[in-house]
């Protein structure tokens, strides 16, 4: 663990980098071409390893894991149920424990020395190899180191700094994690060099690389918030390998390896703020009462009186005039607000104003008929609805590669459009759907007739995407990914007999409407007609993302706040608008909250009813109920959120979380603020359950 800025010192104390104000400034894209050279001197292969892994398993070798301060187990291996071993500030490594471990010597792409337990260098250089696909080069800057040399370095720096520093910021002999061989110090390579974290505002490359740890078997051992419980600050760089279940379970419920180990396996009776869906089913037992098809109409036809965005497709008019076109194509422009073009970066470098109006220009916005027939047609693939008609994307900074300002949300194969213009390149059309406008690439739809296109808007027998997403194969080349609630025609009212469900899927056959019929098993992802809508059926659906990958408008086939909100109540049949501020116009049920005092909006909070939704500015979430300590909770797709005392200097720290996670409402929304305070808005959706005032 490396140095850091002012007093914080690594528990190893070898300080190779040090945080700094400065953020990285080099995009993946310089620095993907400069990794091949580091590549070429990792000296194992990673098939030899697991020969070598199995082999060494098979003698009582390998991977070692225990109990958190017993010997006996000091010998299970990493596949088995045994709990990770436990070292930290007030947990000892087992006296006999360095002598059971199965050390490797390896070499970094600097050509440095490492010792490292064998099976734990096997994950890390599968976990490499994933992250250099998304252009991120890692190595190891440091891994074992023995009981006597920790003994040494204590010694010296004692002499150096002091008995009251190392009291503070020393890893006693014996108490860390380095010693076991399954710790890693990973250090990011740009440009054929280690580079620092940094505390900024902006996402980090360490940050991206903590999202794939637990795919591999690792999880970030110190996370930000948790000093409390770890015993040290956040660092961005000490890795740990526990397998990849255990990882998993600690990565999707928030965990830190304490807080895991004093649940046990079975975490999911809110041991910690997480939980699961059962948690939240048992503490509702009214919640699985269900509405009937007449109350699901009239909710819908209530969403649609306060919300413009939200359309009956069944009813869909023919025609538009030219200037109720305009003011469709001018509502979609305007989300494109708050930013001048000068403030706006493609591909890495500030937007010219020229480039600016071009693509304004490209809206075609005065060549429109004076009115215009609707052309209908079907997405054929998941595609991106945007403000304005242009594929590259936008950004608020010269390295982000999430957050595309031109972004609207994204659509599903086998949606509706309504077609409504075309851009003057040809290239996008401006479509309505059920629930959003904007600028469609051309090569994501398919047109047809509007008696087919009434088959996929308003279809008689369909079935529904149950799960959070789903990939569906057409045909040997075509994969479609569905994310919940997508719906389609079904062939046939019933299961054919080797347990399938028969349904329609439209193609594109160079340029030409073709349905393709495609077998799905009948299975729990998916549901004839729409889910039972019931309190507790949204949350086990919400639960259903839990972890899931936060997806600006549904860039990089995630969710976004709005999205997550909206594919969940569409799996029960309610259409919702897919942008935050449009949903909270949108409730039947809206409590102004802002005003409040922090002590009033957690009393309002209380009484709203699982499935409602809460408000900040901007952001959208799920609520849960009360957990048995009486805490509010609630269910996110979550880019960020602040931890004071965590970033440079003592001041706060942005963390990019970038995932689906369960939370109270204590946690840090801005730099000083928590999510309860920034809290403006409660929407119940259902008025015969709304909240007192």
């Amino acid at each position: 663990m490396p140095s850091a800025v002012g007093k914080r010192v690594p528990e190893q104390f070898e300080p190779i980098k040090s945080f700094t104000k400065e953020p990285l400034n080099k995009s993946l894209r310089a620095s993907a071409g400069s990794f091949s050279d580091c590549r070429r001197q990792i000296p194992l292969d990673v098939a030899m390893l697991r020969l070598r892994a199995l082999l060494a398993a098979a003698i009582g070798f390998g991977f070692m894991t225990g109990a958190p301060v017993s010997q006996a187990q000091a010998s299970v291996s990493a596949s088995s149920a045994a709990a990770p071993l436990l070292v930290n500030k007030t947990h000892k490594l087992p006296d006999d424990y360095e002598s059971t471990v199965s050390l490797i010597t390896v070499k970094n792409c600097f050509g440095k020395k490492f010792q490292i337990e064998r099976e734990t260098y096997e994950h890390f250089l599968e976990l490499r190899e994933d992250l250099l696909k998304s252009g991120i080069q890692i190595e190891l800057e440091s891994a074992y180191r023995s009981v006597a040399r920790q003994r040494q370095l204590i010694g010296e720096l004692r002499a150096k700094e002091g008995e009251e520093y190392v009291k503070n910021f020393a890893a006693a002999p014996g108490y860390s994690e380095h010693h076991t061989g399954l710790a890693i110090d990973a250090t990011i390579v740009v440009n054929g060099s280690s580079v620092a974290d940094y505390y900024g505002t902006q996402e980090t490359l360490y940050q991206k690389m903590h999202r794939k740890l637990a795919d591999h078997g690792f999880i970030l051992r110190y996370p930000p918030g948790k000093s409390g419980v770890t015993g040290y600050d956040y660092e961005s760089w000490h890795i740990r390998y526990v397998g990849k279940e255990t990882a998993q379970k600690i990565f999707l419920q928030g965990l830190t390896l304490e807080e895991y180990l004093a649940g046990g396996e079975e975490t999911s009776a809110m041991k910690s703020k997480y939980g699961s869906a059962e948690y939240w089913t048992r503490r509702n037992p009214g919640g699985d009462t269900i509405m009937d098809e007449s109350g699901l109409e009239n909710l819908q036809e209530t969403f649609r009186k306060k919300c413009a965005a939200l359309v009956n497709l069944a009813d869909y008019p023919d025609a538009f005039s030219r200037e109720e076109l305009r003011k469709k194509i001018a509502s979609a422009k305007s989300a494109f607000w708050y930013f001048e073009p000068e403030e706006v970066y493609e591909n890495g470098v500030l937007l010219p104003r020229a480039r600016y109006w071009q693509v304004v220009d490209n809206c075609a916005f005065n060549a429109l008929p004076e009115r215009q027939a609707v052309r209908f047609a079907l997405t054929t693939t998941r595609a991106n609805l945007r403000y304005l008609p242009a594929s590259v994307g936008w950004y608020e900074d010269s390295y982000d590669t999430h957050y595309d300002l031109l972004q609207g949300t994204a659509v599903n194969p086998a949606e509706p459009l309504a077609v409504l213009a075309e851009s003057r390149d040809k290239r996008f059309c401006f479509v309505e759907t059920r629930n959003f406008s904007g600028w469609l690439d051309k090569d994501a739809m398919v047109f047809t007739n509007r008696e087919k296109w009434m088959e996929y808007a308003a279809p008689k027998n369909f079935l529904v995407i149950t799960d959070d997403s789903k990939k569906i194969q057409v045909d040997d080349n075509l994969s479609l990914t569905f994310q919940m609630g997508s719906r389609l025609p079904l062939r046939r009212p019933a299961p054919q007999a080797d347990g399938t469900w028969l349904v329609s899927v439209p193609v594109d056959a160079n340029g030409t409407f073709r349905e393709e019929t495609v077998r799905i098993p009948a299975d729990d992802t998916v549901h004839k007609g729409w889910l039972p809508y019931s309190e507790n059926n949204l949350v086990r659906q919400a639960f259903r993302f839990l972890g899931d990958l936060y997806g600006w408008g549904g860039l990089e086939e995630g969710v976004d706040c709005a999205l997550f909100t909206a594919d969940v109540y569409r799996s029960v049949g309610i259409n919702f608008p897919a942008d935050a501020e449009e949903q909270m116009l949108a409730m039947p049920v809206s409590l102004d909250l802002e005003k409040m005092s922090e002590k009033d909006k957690f009393a309002a909070v209380t009484k709203l009813r699982p499935g409602d939704l809460l408000f900040t500015d901007g952001h959208v979430m799920m609520y849960l109920g009360r957990d048995d300590k009486g805490e509010p909770h609630i269910i996110q797709a979550g880019s960020s959120r602040w931890f004071p005392g965590e970033g440079e200097e003592g001041g706060p720290l942005k963390y990019y979380t970038r995932r689906v996670t369960v939370d109270d409402l204590r946690w840090f929304k801005g730099s000083e603020k928590t999510c309860l305070e920034l809290i403006i808005n409660a929407g119940c959706v259902r008025a015969d359950k709304k909240a007192e005032d």
